[in-house]
């Protein structure tokens, strides 16, 4: 469920509070959770009275993990439930496309685990803060999927080629390597949540869009040079020129092979080769051809691709076993269709035609 409540300011103006409320799944998203989100969205984007939006997850454990993948597994498990799976991922995408060009400012509150559709959201906000627990990741390529909401495009944006990395093994980043990278604007401490919702209650909000997102960046940015959060080590940084070199190029093939070779010392960089050389082929192939077709389209158009991939996905890709294998069996050991690089490229070229 999502609960919804507005927080009054000292100036008379409206603050819209959006949690996600499924702890026990680590706030993942179905099908009603979305639609509650958008009709909220929607309401509150017409009241003059609200003036910026907050979203967070129950708990402190995560933010969002992403869609329910045990209610999609079986939604592909039936066909009389198929199309369920295809309006989860419909509305889900159109909700990311939606927040992301929402006319107030849209604040995510990135504790936890931030991962998939959970990613999306908090991308697609335009205030993007994390703490000292947060882990985000796109691991669509470990369970046959492909990295979609949006970050096809958004994705790729990140520094140095650590967003392709993250779509071709699925790797995670920490607080301090998602600031870096460019995935997350602010990192503060977990425990501030209580005097991040006070100085926002406090701030002058006006009513304009623009002013009001140049006002709580300030404001956020304030907060953090104020009380430095206590993150953990960079993962990433220490290998940022390596990785820039493993992704460099538009050649996969070359890309795939310096990565699934990688025999580096770097815990980091070893889990994310060690990630790609047992990910689903077809996922690698759909993630790359995905974000080179990506360069050149709208959003919307962007959203209508992804639309019809999810569906294909859905119904003849990977996705099902990779689901069994990871969350349903937990056997760990996914029977992916076997094909040559050229194959599934092949294979991703066709479905997206």
């Amino acid at each position: 469920m999502v609960r919804f409540e507005t927080l009054a300011t000292q100036n008379g103006k409206q603050l819209g509070l959006m949690v996600l409320d499924a702890p026990a799944r680590l706030n993942a998203q179905n099908l009603a959770m979305v639609w509650a989100m958008q009709e909220q969205l929607d309401a509150w984007r017409d009241d003059p009275n609200v003036v910026a939006i907050v979203v967070r997850g129950a708990g402190e454990r995560a933010f969002c993990a992403g869609g329910d993948i045990k209610a999609l597994y079986e939604s592909m498990c039936d066909e009389a439930l198929i199309d369920e799976a295809d309006a989860f991922f419909t509305h889900e995408y159109t909700l990311c496309m939606e927040l992301r060009r929402y006319p107030k400012p849209v604040l995510a509150w990135g504790n936890g685990v931030v991962m998939g559709g959970g990613f999306g959201l908090f991308a697609s906000s335009s205030h993007r803060v994390v703490t000292e627990t947060s882990l985000l990741a796109m691991p669509e390529v470990a369970i046959g999927l492909f990295p979609d909401v949006g970050a096809s495009y958004w994705l790729h944006q990140l520094a140095d080629g650590v967003g392709r990395l993250m779509a071709l093994s699925g790797i995670r980043l920490n607080a301090i390597d998602a600031v870096e990278a460019g995935a997350a604007d602010v990192a503060l401490a977990s425990s501030a949540w209580p005097l991040v919702l006070d100085t926002l209650a406090e701030l002058p909000w006006s009513g304009g869009g623009h002013s009001d997102a140049i006002l709580l960046a300030n404001a956020l940015g304030a907060l953090a040079a104020a009380q430095p959060a206590p993150l953990p080590e960079s993962l990433w940084q220490p290998v940022r020129d390596e990785v820039r070199t493993l992704m460099d190029g538009d050649d996969l093939a070359a890309i795939s092979a310096r990565l699934s070779a990688y025999a580096g010392d770097n815990a980091w960089l070893g889990e994310a080769a060690a990630s790609h050389r047992v990910g689903s082929p077809h996922s690698v192939a759909l993630a790359w051809t995905m974000a080179q077709r990506a360069r050149n389209l709208t959003d919307i158009e962007l959203l209508a691709v992804e639309i019809r991939m999810a569906k294909y996905c859905l119904r003849h890709g990977d996705f099902r076993e990779g689901v069994r294998a990871k969350l349903i069996d937990r056997d760990g050991a996914p029977r992916w269709r076997s094909a040559s690089l050229d194959q599934v490229l092949q294979d991703a070229a066709t479905a997206l035609a």
